[in-house]
């Protein structure tokens, strides 16, 4: 039997990086709405920009692994193959945001539906991470209580040996990404309404590129709770930077 406690862990995992997706939401909407509407077509823009650009990114680099070319040779090199895989992902990431941003700047230029492309960015991260995986996890779950599971034993096994303390980090490190993703498009909507085309494509390549080798040389030379440990305090570093920015963006008044 799955526990009380891991339901509500899952349940909770769901949930969190919504309910933390709000409180920014709202605190812009409120700035906003009486001068101008499409915030929640904004957070679709930013939504579908996660989807369409990390389908992209697998598709190219399954395709890129499968080929029988020189990038095999860059695939056995750690260092090489991470450095590779870190820009083309911070690259598509850069693609994704400025997608939502020029897409919801096209009729009315707003630096308040700019930022908000950024938390429908994270969302979509949210739900690529999370909610397809725990919400299947959480279903199978019922099913096991219910009597009703027939699917393989390792799939059960691994269910009923999920800790709660897991569930939450990885919603906490989703939460750690979408006010990140703010910050970063609160920073390329701006240049971009400001014309600084290097600084809107500098910027997201820039953090994701950090992000993305920062986990992959903690994961190969730090033992693994050491570099989950330290990986999720530079997001948190990272995040409340963020936050700060957006803070002190809406107590200025510079929209």
């Amino acid at each position: 039997m799955v526990s009380a406690g891991q339901m509500a862990g899952m349940v909770s995992t769901i949930l969190l990086p919504l309910l933390v997706a709000v409180i920014p939401y709202i605190l812009i909407y409120r700035r906003s709405s009486k001068i101008e509407s499409g915030m929640m077509g904004a957070i679709g823009y930013g939504f579908m920009g996660f989807v369409w650009q990390q389908l992209i990114y697998l598709m190219l680099i399954i395709l890129l692994t499968y080929l029988d070319t020189d990038f095999q040779i860059i695939s056995g090199n750690f260092i090489l193959s991470s450095t590779v895989y870190s820009i083309i992902c911070g690259i598509f990431v850069a693609l994704g945001l400025y997608w939502g941003i020029y897409l919801t700047n096209q009729k009315q230029r707003s630096l308040y539906r700019s930022a908000v492309i950024g938390i429908g960015f994270g969302l979509g991260s949210v739900a690529w991470n999370i909610w397809v995986t725990y919400g299947m996890t959480l279903y199978e779950a019922f099913r096991i209580n219910t009597g009703s599971f027939s699917g393989e034993e390792e799939l059960k096994a691994s269910i009923l040996s999920t800790s709660v303390g897991s569930m939450l980090l990885d919603s906490y490190k989703c939460i750690l990404l979408l006010l990140i993703y703010l910050g970063v498009a609160l920073i390329m909507g701006k240049s971009y309404l400001e014309g600084t085309k290097r600084t809107t494509w500098a910027v997201p390549i820039f953090v994701q590129l950090f992000i993305s080798l920062t986990n992959a040389f903690m994961r190969q030379y730090m033992p693994a709770l050491g570099s989950k440990i330290a990986f999720h305090l530079i997001l948190t570093v990272m995040a409340a930077a963020a936050v700060w920015i957006v803070v002190r963006w809406l107590k200025t008044g510079n929209h």
